[in-house]
């Protein structure tokens, strides 16, 4: 069998309010964008120790609402900083001004720091955010001791979510003192994927794509992607809340033909390059997050390629560029595919190795931050969830879980046992700590 035969991504069913379909997010090799100037912005060093923060738990537990994803992979989770109200349209104005040197998240060295300086650890769901309602969903994730979330914003006009709605669940993840990072997400194939007007409309594998990327489509989803961080909504709602935000600058990436080759983790490079380049002349300088080529489960380009990527941004912390990375440690399956296939490029020819070791011994030394993505779907990280929960607080690793739903986190192979572990345990959500924003 061929490595892509082996492990290409299953679509798993998304459910809405309004409709349910199977939903998958594929990046193409080619995702790109324009270019900007070539100024480097130096954001400057946050005040404050280095320390994790010691605030308690916030947020009190209440029923769930609005729509819950279970397929596709993303990123950690997060939140935001507080201030006025976003446009409930695509309006042209922006929120703030020039980033002071404690407005936003900053990366140093292999940590994510909040605004005065303290170390954050993340832990939290994903969760794919298509009501206004699911404040709920946030109120009892924070009640579980979670410090942070990906949030998969909905566009589909079918949701009719506005600037105001997104700006609604910020705002809850912001009064729990949770890191937040911001991808997008979109599902309605039989109204041809059609954005909310509120959001700015259109079809979204129809948009203009930034100059310099390839035309959008389905086979080159990253430019529709970057057509819609383009619009001044997104650019208001993450300069508002830049204290809390990271940017899903690079969601799950497979490119076509031997996504375990050389050519494909090359491709992937050249993609996360021209991606930061575009936020950046875009004016985003929030914390950038790349997900890793082969739809997050290649570490080997992570270390490969990730210097060089960090090397274009223009946007730095004491000379540290503002780039992070998300690996999706899915190695856990009986094939133990992953665990040879990357042990032959970690360690060495025919060797294997454990995704619990490459935390701790390949992720956990980078010299920037790497995000762990862990589940418990049997063809996924299946039972090893547990270990990577204990060797990423052991090596003091954000990690995020896929993925919220009805109350609760996903464990389809071992049930209550999963979900007790994951929100409970010390080395879970219960021992999660705030941001001190």
């Amino acid at each position: 069998m061929t490595a892509t035969s082996l492990r290409v991504r299953s679509c798993r069913a998304i459910v809405s309010f309004v409709a349910m379909t199977a939903g998958c997010a594929y990046q193409d090799a080619t995702n790109g964008a324009g270019t900007g100037g070539t100024t480097s912005t130096n954001i400057g060093p946050p005040q404050g120790g280095a320390g994790e923060t010691s605030v308690g738990n916030g947020g009190s537990q209440s029923g769930s609402g609005g729509m819950v994803g279970s397929g596709g992979r993303r990123g950690t989770g997060g939140a935001s900083a507080r201030g006025g109200s976003v446009s409930d349209t695509g309006g042209t104005g922006s929120v703030g001004g020039a980033i002071a040197s404690t407005g936003s998240i900053q990366l140093r060295g292999n940590k994510i720091l909040d605004t005065k300086g303290n170390a954050i650890v993340a832990r939290g769901p994903e969760d794919v955010l298509s009501s206004a309602n699911q404040t709920k969903e946030i109120d009892q994730i924070a009640a579980l001791g979670a410090n942070a979330m990906r949030m998969l914003f909905t566009l589909d006009a079918a949701n009719a979510m506005t600037p105001a709605s997104f700006d609604t669940l910020m705002a809850s993840a912001v009064s729990h003192h949770m890191l937040v990072w911001i991808s997008l997400y979109t599902w309605d194939t039989a109204h041809n994927y059609a954005i909310s007007s509120a959001l700015g409309g259109g079809d979204f594998y129809s948009l203009t794509a930034p100059a310099g990327a390839p035309a959008c489509s389905s086979s080159a989803a990253s430019s529709c992607y970057l057509a819609v961080w383009n619009r001044q909504w997104l650019k208001d709602l993450v300069s508002k809340y830049r204290g809390n935000v990271i940017i899903d600058a690079g969601q799950e990436f497979i490119r076509s033909g031997d996504a375990s080759a050389e050519p494909a983790r090359a491709a992937w490079a050249d993609a996360a390059k021209t991606n930061v380049q575009f936020f950046r002349s875009q004016g985003y300088t929030s914390p950038l997050e790349i997900m890793a080529n082969y739809q997050g489960r290649d570490l080997y380009c992570i270390v490969e390629y990730g210097e060089a990527i960090r090397a274009v941004d223009t946007v730095s912390v004491n000379g540290e560029p503002q780039t992070m990375f998300g690996w999706q440690a899915y190695w856990g399956t009986a094939d133990k595919y992953y665990q040879t296939y990357q042990g032959g490029l970690l360690v060495g020819p025919n060797q294997a190795i454990t995704a619990v070791d490459a935390i701790h011994q390949y992720a956990a030394t980078r010299s920037f931050p790497i995000e762990i993505g862990i589940d418990n779907y049997p063809a996924d990280t299946n039972k090893d969830y547990q270990g990577e929960i204990d060797q990423a607080a052991t090596d003091a690793m954000s990690w995020l879980w896929w993925s919220w739903k009805n109350g609760g986190v996903e464990c389809p192979t071992s049930g209550s046992t999963c979900q007790t572990y994951v929100t409970t345990a010390q080395n879970g959500f219960g021992g999660a700590k705030p941001l001190s924003n």
